[in-house]
């Protein structure tokens, strides 16, 4: 601000001190008069006034009207005031700052005040004889709450070596002249405080990057560092009101005082115990956090630690502050350390509110709200510790020892397999799944590289962590989602049924890894829609009462960057799990189009469900792209299978009270579930307004993901659907949405008297509630949510592994669910799957397409079940199927009999194990995966077509490259002999075969493998080449998975604190006066 155009008001020559008062008026109240009137009854002789009125941005625009009416009320109150009316609201700090630049002189005294305290007529009088007298710089008043005089608001304040205010009195105490001494304290409140002019000039005022709260502990602090003294006054008094939060509940805030806290402490700490303090800070918040679960007070203590936590980004300011504030600093760290509390001034703090609580010293209205939103929030910390104890209890085993091998559960860490392989696997070009296949590996097996490595290793730990970790993942995105109802209870039920429920626990015990990610992360994609439609609960919020306005569903306006954001974070969170379960992208566009058709039943604005609509098929889209080139997998004439990640599309046959009740038999009490249905038609029924519409969303998602689930279970669909577990995730979802629906409504909402059925219904509410948390109680027992004890991967532990005949594949075939790796769909009652010798492992997860070497697997295989051969073993030999594996379910199918039946009669296969839930055949026939023929063997290679294989049994010299790698990555070298060399691999022109430096080329074998025909012998050595476009593939999505994160992390919130912490500039709007106002005394 330039110094012309200033008032030029000469304070007349007199013995007392001049003293000009600066005010910052920020949207006031009636009141506002009184503190007019007690301004102008002061008995100081020299006393001027400055006043800032803050205006409100309408459409980027400053609304000075109300401030133009507030000038005209200050001037005729105080005619020689001067009124400087500015743009928004800067901050009462910088405002108060620009005293320096209206007025001149350094012997005068600044008295700086809030626009809601008002003063006895002898107040500022006062003030300036204690500061004279105690010959201090800063005094303040003794400050008593406005509507109750008799009761004290503050006599000055304390502080602990963490910066935690202690207050020095107990909430409400009365004020019986207990405190009426004058002493030294550790700063006094910014509501009223008088300061030596020089010394303002000196410290240049407040600190500038503390717009609110805080700018006065910051100011008293540096006054301290340069030796001056801060008392307080208790014979001066000031009535004040402290309502700031509830004007502008923008920009109150926990987060914003405890960074402001945080930043004072690290600036203004010495160097020698900013270390150690910074350390106790941390474990302080630590604890607070914890212990704020349980009282009240979790959001306070979470943004304490965040606070304390974010010291790291905001180094650069840190840094820049304490060089600033060096020069002030004339008093020791010790005599600092002696004006502080010792000990906890928050524990301090926290024992005066409760004796004052069991003393019925609080009786204000705010105060009894303040203490049920504690209460509220302690219930809701102690109800989340007991589901959370619950969930751990019943996932002990699974921690302890890790999954069993069932399902999809397959092992991280089995054989040799570590981070390291897995990401030379994913960078590999060759996809070694199944038969294998030229082609880019999945995002999955880099994106478990990546985890690995983060976990320093440890893949058995990543795999705990994936499986245990989903429950609680799916817990916070339905925390989340239910936060539309600024309820902590519908928001704790809500999450609390959503994990309750036996979905997710039953696909643990059946190891379907695909349905339990898809369960973790459907809220959090719900969420994103809900927040990118403006459904925010805070446009529905009073800021006066702090509660819900009953009217119907209104969206807040989404920026662009918001929406970038949020679409970036969806993107990755579908990307992250179609990398294992594709099938989420079709339940993602199925729940979109039943939000959306719920949207417009319930009259959400077209703008809002626009806006869900683009960031939904956005994020489905972007979830493919990331993907690239793994998704071009999909590309295919089985594409919808692919995607699907189901190979069945025969009626299933589980029954309708299976999936109603979310159970597949292998949990207990799961039709108690049917009582979080009775929430769905019970919101339906009572709920109006808004919650109306959150009602109609649970019930189209409970309805229409039943309905899909129960068509595609009796086979009435054209085509299949993903697997029930998967697609009744909608119906998981709308359920906990009911229940949160009815919690809000029945919590918030008067009942009337005429609405007695109404009430009724809300007593069965809490019953219905208990009944659908039941399951998880009766299932805990048992440490693994009824894994079964035995698997088909333990039997295979019989199997060899490595041997030194050579290594192996084996076939699995039977039922799709009991298969333990990716499948392929043979009839509508069987499918097969494949993989090496050696324990299975999680690169088995994914398939890759239909090729030439499954066709024939699939000629062999139709052949088997038609009864049409008796030499299935000579047709699967050039595919190095060694053992056939049929596993069976407690109640085999007529297919699966029959198929045992096929196998038992086959010339060329041997039964190896035979079992009530597994039988193992061996192929007699075999060959090698990587071998060489003999001469016979070598010339019906160049034949097409299965009869060549009847009529001659293959036969192998020797096994080459024997190890427990995959085909592609063999790394040991062989000697050879010369002749034909005969890889059991899809046939491609980037095989390479090299014999002492010489390079052979592939040809085609039996029509899909890949065979050598070398005459030269010398030590053999075979590689999969892969192309240098596929690392440049691999670069580019490695950067745009950044440049993902990056965006849905919000990252550029950081900026300003990286690049040092900014304040808001200060503009001038209007003025009353034109020049600069003097506070010196003449000399006279």
């Amino acid at each position: 601000m330039s110094n012309a155009n200033l008032d030029g008001l000469v304070l007349e020559v007199t013995s007392a001190p001049p003293v000009v008062t600066a005010m910052v008026v920020h949207e006031p109240g009636s009141w506002f008069d009184d503190v007019l009137a007690s301004l102008v009854s002061q008995d100081y002789p020299t006393l001027r006034h400055v006043f800032f009125l803050t205006t409100p941005i309408v459409d980027s625009q400053p609304e000075t009207s109300a401030a133009q009416l507030l000038s005209i009320k200050i001037q005729a109150a105080l005619p020689n005031a001067i009124i400087r009316i500015v743009e928004g609201n800067p901050g009462f700090g910088p405002l108060i700052n620009e005293m320096q630049r209206i007025v001149e002189g350094d012997s005068g005294l600044f008295c700086v005040m809030h626009d809601d305290v008002a003063l006895q007529p002898s107040t500022v009088r006062l003030l300036v004889e204690e500061l004279f007298i105690s010959n201090a710089s800063v005094v303040g008043p003794k400050l008593v709450q406005w509507d109750n005089p008799a009761l004290l608001k503050s006599v000055g304040f304390g502080i602990d070596r963490c910066g935690e205010i202690d207050p020095l009195i107990e909430p409400n105490e009365r004020d019986q002249e207990q405190h009426d001494s004058v002493r030294d304290i550790f700063f006094v409140s910014s509501a009223c405080m008088v300061v030596r002019a020089d010394l303002f000039r000196e410290l240049n005022g407040f600190c500038k990057e503390i717009p609110f709260f805080g700018e006065d502990l910051e100011f008293c602090w540096r006054a301290h560092l340069s030796g001056a003294r801060v008392v307080v006054a208790p014979s001066a008094v000031a009535r004040h009101r402290e309502l700031f939060s509830s004007r502008s509940p923008n920009i109150a805030s926990s987060s914003l005082i405890a960074r402001h806290r945080a930043r004072t402490v690290t600036t203004l700490t010495s160097r020698f115990r900013f270390p150690l303090v910074w350390l106790q800070m941390l474990v302080t918040s630590i604890i607070e956090t914890v212990v704020g679960v349980f009282s009240g007070t979790f959001k306070e203590s979470l943004a304490g630690l965040r606070a304390t936590v974010a010291i790291i980004i905001d180094t650069t300011y840190i840094w820049r502050r304490r060089q600033e504030v060096r020069p002030f600093r004339r008093v020791l760290a010790s005599d600092i350390g002696k004006l502080q509390v010792k000990g906890s001034a928050r524990l301090t703090r926290f024992i005066r509110h409760r004796r004052a609580i069991e003393s019925s010293a609080i009786a204000s209205s705010a105060e009894v709200k303040k203490r049920w939103r504690q209460t509220s929030t302690r219930s809701s910390g102690i109800a989340m510790t007991v589901i959370f104890a619950l969930i751990l209890i019943g996932s002990r085993e699974i921690i302890t020892s890790g999954s069993r091998i069932v399902g999809e559960f397959l092992p991280f860490d089995s054989g040799s397999m570590t981070s390291g392989l897995l990401f030379e696997l994913f960078r590999s070009g060759w996809w070694s799944s199944g038969f294998g296949q030229a082609a880019a590996n999945p995002t999955g097996i880099g994106l478990l590289a990546l985890g690995g490595y983060l976990v320093f290793g440890n893949l058995a730990l990543l795999q705990t962590l994936m499986i245990v970790g989903s429950i609680f993942f799916g817990f916070f995105g339905m925390w989340r989602l239910c936060g539309a109802f600024a309820n902590s209870r519908a928001r704790l039920v809500g999450a609390s049924i959503y994990v309750s429920l036996p979905l997710c626990y039953d696909a643990i015990a059946r190891g379907r890894f695909s349905a339990l990610l898809t369960i973790a992360a459907l809220p959090w994609v719900f969420d994103i829609l809900r927040r990118a439609g403006g459904l925010h609960a805070e446009g529905r919020i009073d800021p006066t009462t702090n509660l819900l306005i009953a009217n119907s569903e209104k969206s807040i306006g989404v920026g662009i960057s918001r929406r970038t954001q949020l679409v970036a974070g969806l993107v990755l969170i579908l990307g992250l799990v179609s990398a294992f379960a594709p099938a989420i992208l079709v339940v993602t566009l199925i729940g979109l189009l039943l939000w959306f058709v719920a949207s417009v039943f319930g009259g959400t604005p077209m703008r809002s469900i626009g806006a869900m609509s683009f960031v939904g098929l956005a994020g489905v889209v972007g979830s493919l792209m990331i993907n690239l080139p793994w998704s071009m997998h999909f590309m295919s004439g089985q594409w919808w299978q692919l995607l699907t990640s189901d190979q069945s599309v025969s009626e299933r046959g589980i029954g309708l009270s299976a999936l109603v009740s979310l159970d597949f038999g292998n949990l207990r009490g799961g039709l108690l579930v049917l009582g979080a249905y009775f929430c769905v038609v019970c919101s339906l029924l009572v709920a109006n307004s808004w919650r109306l519409v959150w009602a109609l969303r649970s019930a189209f998602l409970v309805v229409g993901g039943l309905l899909l689930a129960v068509l595609d279970d009796r086979g009435l669909l054209p085509f299949q659907m993903p697997e029930p577990s998967i697609l009744l995730s909608l119906v998981a979802v709308g359920l906990g949405l009911a229940c949160a629906t009815c919690v809000s409504i029945f919590s918030e909402t008067a009942i009337g008297k005429s609405s007695d059925w109404r009430r009724s219904v809300g007593l069965l509410v809490p019953v219905a509630i208990l009944l659908t948390l039941l399951p998880t109680f009766l299932n805990v027992a048992d440490g693994r949510w009824q894994q079964p004890d035995s698997t088909v991967s333990q039997l295979l532990a019989q199997l060899p592994d490595n041997p030194e005949d050579g290594n192996y594949r084996t076939l699995f075939v039977g039922d799709n669910e009991l298969l333990p790796v990716s499948t392929n769909a043979l009839t509508s009652d069987v499918s097969y799957g494949v993989s090496d010798d050696g324990p299975v492992n999680i690169v088995s997860h994914w398939a890759p397409q239909h090729t030439a070497m499954n066709s024939l697997a699939d000629e062999a295989l139709m052949a088997l079940i038609s009864n049409d051969t008796v030499r299935v073993g000579r047709l699967m030999s050039p595919l190095a199927i060694r053992f056939i594996v049929v596993p069976l379910s407690s109640a085999p199918s007529a297919s699966a009999s029959d198929l045992v039946d096929s196998l038992s009669n086959q010339l060329d296969l041997r039964r190896l194990y035979f079992a009530r839930d597994l039988v193992i055949f061996e192929n007699v026939a075999w060959i090698p995966i990587i071998s060489v023929l003999d001469e016979q063997s070598a010339v019906a290679s160049q034949k097409v077509g299965g009869s060549a294989l009847i009529v001659q049994e293959l036969q192998s010299v020797n096994p080459l490259f024997v190890d427990d790698h995959n085909v592609a990555s063999k790394s040991s070298r062989s000697s050879f002999n010369g002749g034909t060399i005969h890889v059991s691999a899809l046939f491609g022109e980037r095989w390479q075969l090299t014999i002492d430096g010489a390079q052979i080329a592939p040809r085609v074998a039996f029509g899909a493998t890949t065979a050598f025909d070398a005459p030269i012998a010398g030590s053999a050595e075979l590689h999969y080449r892969t192309s240098v476009l596929r690392y440049l593939l691999l670069l580019i999505q490695a950067f745009v998975w950044l440049a993902l994160l990056i965006t849905a992390a919000n990252v550029s919130r950081f900026r300003v604190r990286l690049r040092g912490v900014s304040s808001q500039s200060i503009k001038l709007l209007s003025q009353n006066a034109d020049q600069i106002l003097k506070s010196d005394r003449d000399d006279k």
